[in-house]
C-alpha cells in the first residue's frame, strides 16, 4: 500500500506531518482520492447551484449509495435546499437624498446585506461606532424615529473591549432596538469598492445602506452630527437557487441517532465570499474548506458500515449545502430531520480539519455543549498531534444550527491559515496523513458516543 501511495503522489504529503503518527494507509488512501477530486478545478469551487457544485453532490451520492448507506430521506439521499442567490437591486428602489442631492447607487452606496426592505426619512444622529464602553456611550443621542449613522469597521482596540457587541449585527440589532427608522452605515472606500453580491441576506428589519464614496462618507458625517434630515430606501429583491443536502444513514432500528456533517459548498470562483477579491474569477477550490471534512465523512461512513454492531445508536452521515451562505442547508436539516431518526442525540460537525500539520492540535469547539464531552475525548489517544478542547461554541459552522436545539455537539478543526477563502487552498497543501490521524479520534469518539449513554446537553454552553 505504501508504494500505491507514492505512485498516486501522496507520499510527500505523508512526509510533511511533524509528530509521528501511526496511520492506516488504506485510510489515507481513500482520503486521498475523496480529495483529489472534490478540490479539483473541475468542480470550479462547488457553489451551490452551478454544474460543479451539482458534480459534487452526485459523487457524494454515489460513495454513499456503493457503501451500503440507507438513503436518509425516505428513498432519495438527497434534500433540496432554498439558497439565496445574488440579489436584484433597482435604482428606483434604492436611493440616498440629502437636500437637493442624491447619492448614485453603485458609484456612492450600496445597501447592506442585512437591510430590510423600506424607505424611511428623518433627522440623522452620530452614532459613532455604535458601541457602549467604559467612558464611551455612541448610543447617547440616538433617539426613537432618527436615522442613526455610524461607521461600518470598528478599531480592533475598541472590538478587543467590546466582544461580540462590535459585530455588525449587534450593533445593527442595538440600533433598531433603540428605535431607528434606518441606519447609514460608513465605510470610505479610495477607489471602485467591490460591491457585495447579496448572497448572505439577513435583514433586520430597516433599511441599512452602506455608503463607500469618501466625499459622500464626510458629507454625512458632518450632516449627521448637525442633526440634519435625510431620505433614503433599500431593496433587496431575493432571488433562489436550489442545490441538495447529501444524506445516508445506518439504521440499526435503535431510537437513538448521532448525526456526523460536514458541508461541501464553496465560494466557487470567488466573486463573493472570497477574502481576497482582488482574485475574483479564479477558482476557489476549498480543498481545506471543506473538501477535507466531506473526504473524512465519507471515509468514516465505510469504515462504520464495516462494523456489525456499535453500542445503540444508528449513524448519519450528511453532507451539507449553503453553509457558506450562512448555514442554510443545516439549519433546514435540523427543522426537518427524519422521523425515524428518533432522538438525535449528538452531532459531530467536520469543517477544516485538513492542515493538522501547521500546529499539530486539534481543536474542538462546543466541548462544554455536553457534560461528558470532555472526559469522552481525553480518553482518546492524541496519535501525532495534541487535543485542544474548548468551551466556544465558534458559531459560524454547522454544528451551531444543532446546539440552538439543545443538540450537544461539537467541531472538529485544525484551525484558520492564510488561504482560508482563497484561490489558495489547493489539495498540495494538505496534510492527509493529519487527515488520516483526524479521521482515527473521529472514529473512536464516535464508538464512545455509540457505547454509552447519550451525553446531556449544558444550557449554559449557549452564552459561550
Amino acid at each position: 500500500m505504501r508504494f500505491l501511495l507514492f505512485a498516486l503522489g501522496l507520499g510527500p504529503l505523508l512526509a510533511s506531518a511533524q509528530l509521528a503518527r501511526h496511520i492506516d494507509q488504506e485510510t489515507a488512501e481513500q482520503l486521498y482520492l475523496h480529495e483529489r477530486f472534490l478540490s479539483s478545478d473541475a468542480l470550479g469551487g462547488r457553489l451551490p447551484g452551478s454544474e460543479g457544485g451539482a458534480e459534487a453532490a452526485r459523487y457524494i451520492q454515489a460513495e454513499m449509495s456503493q457503501i451500503g448507506l440507507s438513503p436518509m430521506f425516505d428513498d432519495r439521499f438527497t434534500q433540496d435546499v432554498k439558497i439565496p442567490d445574488a440579489a436584484r437591486v433597482l435604482a428606483k428602489t434604492n436611493f440616498l437624498v440629502l437636500g437637493k442631492d442624491s447619492a448614485a447607487l453603485r458609484e456612492d452606496f450600496w445597501p447592506s446585506m442585512m437591510s430590510g426592505n423600506g424607505r424611511a426619512s428623518g433627522a440623522m444622529v452620530w452614532a459613532n461606532y455604535g458601541l457602549s464602553l467604559s467612558g464611551q456611550d455612541d448610543w447617547q443621542k440616538v433617539k426613537p424615529q432618527s436615522v442613526v449613522v455610524m461607521m461600518r469597521d470598528v478599531p480592533k482596540n475598541l472590538a478587543d473591549n467590546a466582544g461580540k457587541a462590535a459585530s455588525l449585527q449587534a450593533r445593527l440589532a442595538e440600533a433598531k432596538k433603540r428605535g431607528a427608522l434606518a441606519v447609514i452605515l460608513l465605510a470610505p472606500k479610495a477607489g471602485e469598492a467591490k460591491l457585495d453580491l447579496l448572497r448572505r441576506i439577513r435583514p433586520i428589519g430597516i433599511p441599512v445602506v452602506e455608503v463607500h464614496n469618501p466625499k459622500w462618507v464626510k458629507r454625512l458625517g458632518k450632516h449627521a452630527k448637525k442633526g440634519k434630515k435625510t431620505t433614503l430606501s433599500a431593496e433587496l429583491i431575493v432571488q433562489h437557487i436550489t442545490a441538495p443536502n447529501v444524506g445516508g444513514w445506518i439504521d440499526r432500528g435503535m431510537q437513538r441517532t448521532i448525526v456526523i456533517g460536514a458541508h461541501y459548498d464553496h465560494v466557487g470562483l470567488g466573486e463573493w465570499g472570497s477574502r481576497k477579491p482582488e482574485f475574483a474569477g479564479q477558482v476557489h477550490n476549498g480543498a481545506d474548506d471543506n473538501a477535507s471534512g466531506t473526504s473524512v465523512l465519507l471515509t468514516l461512513a465505510k469504515m462504520m458500515v464495516q462494523v456489525p454492531a456499535l453500542g445503540d445508536a444508528n449513524l448519519a452521515f450528511i453532507a451539507f449545502t449553503g453553509e457558506e451562505s450562512g448555514l442554510i442547508g443545516s439549519k433546514h436539516f435540523v427543522e426537518t430531520m427524519p422521523a425515524p431518526f428518533g432522538k438525535v442525540t449528538t452531532m459531530l460537525n467536520l469543517d477544516m480539519v485538513g492542515r493538522l500539520n501547521r500546529s499539530d492540535s486539534l481543536r474542538v469547539y462546543g466541548v462544554h455543549t455536553g457534560y461528558e464531552f470532555a472526559q469522552m475525548l481525553e480518553t482518546i489517544p492524541a496519535d501525532g498531534f495534541y487535543w485542544d478542547l474548548r468551551n466556544e461554541i465558534f458559531g459560524r459552522s454547522d454544528h451551531a444550527p444543532f446546539i440552538e436545539k439543545e443538540i450537544p455537539s461539537v467541531f472538529f478543526f485544525t484551525g484558520l491559515h492564510e488561504d482560508y477563502h482563497a484561490p489558495g487552498d489547493d489539495f498540495d497543501k494538505l496534510d492527509i496523513e493529519g487527515m488520516a490521524a483526524v479521521t482515527g479520534v473521529a472514529y473512536r469518539f464516535i464508538q464512545l458516543l455509540a457505547e454509552n449513554l447519550s451525553p446531556n446537553f449544558n444550557p449554559e454552553s449557549r452564552e459561550q
